[in-house]
């Protein structure tokens, strides 16, 4: 590991707390002391009501899988995480990095969805306790090597300034008001009308948030065919007409405080 490369990211990520480029800061660090490809990082508040926080990092075929598979986990799959699970009720009280292979996950629908379909083999994460308890995961893709020993001696010495960075960011994001990003869009959308699919409020959000269907095609990898449909089947399960009623509600969601 390249000592002033890590201690460049280490200084860019604090920089960048309460800023939209944190994520890709994360990561960045993330990368450096432990060789993952991925990231997401979650919070568990009252009622083990998981919330994505953000997820970041391209994987080399299937745009979109690292947010789509985060919020998959969010939203169905926490349960089936015996290892967060078991960790959240057991009331630890000291940080905790663990790994986790594809090939140890008993639940065969959480598995082929966030670990089979995207070939990942391994997670390394860090459970941070706390209020919210906070975990980040880190993720290899395809043939890299496993966590080695040191890996994860590296990546619990960096845990603490990690973490220390994500509490600040939630604390500046709060201060400034709700995150305006996709991620908390789409799951404010989802707890609005639970019937909406991930990619039916990718695509709402990205409207939202002023792309066109040309340029959402582009960057989803998408056909603006499918782009059409996933809007009319948001639109219906939203109540919606057309993009102008579209961004009514987004105004309306900001009003109401949802954002």
């Amino acid at each position: 590991m390249n000592e002033n490369g890590l201690t460049d990211c280490l200084v860019e990520l604090v920089a960048a707390i309460g800023k939209e480029d944190f994520a890709q800061c994360f990561l960045a660090v993330f990368e450096k002391i432990a060789n993952v490809q991925l990231c997401s990082v979650f919070s568990v508040g009252p009622g083990q009501l998981v919330k994505l926080l953000f997820a970041q990092g391209k994987h080399p075929e299937l745009a979109d899988f690292s947010s789509q598979a985060s919020l998959v986990y969010a939203s169905r799959f926490w349960r089936s995480d015996s290892q967060m699970s078991r960790l959240f009720h057991s009331g630890v009280q000291r940080p905790i990095i663990v790994r986790r292979r594809a090939v140890d996950i008993a639940d065969p629908a959480y598995r082929a969805t966030c670990y089979e379909r995207g070939d990942i083999r391994e997670r390394l994460s860090i459970f941070w306790p706390g209020s919210p308890v906070l975990f980040a995961n880190g993720y290899r893709v395809g043939s890299r090597a496993a966590f080695s020993t040191e890996t994860i001696e590296q990546v619990e010495e960096q845990a603490p300034l990690l973490m220390a960075a994500v509490e600040s960011h939630l604390r500046n994001s709060h201060l400034a008001g709700r995150m305006l990003n996709e991620t908390e869009l789409m799951q404010s959308l989802r707890a609005m009308v639970p019937s909406l699919s991930i990619r039916e409020a990718e695509i709402s959000v990205a409207m939202m948030l002023g792309e066109t269907q040309t340029e959402i095609a582009e960057r989803k990898r998408l056909s603006s065919n499918s782009v059409i449909t996933y809007r009319r089947r948001a639109y219906s399960k939203l109540g919606l007409v057309n993009r102008r009623d579209l961004m009514r509600l987004h105004r309306h969601m900001a009003f109401e405080g949802r954002l």
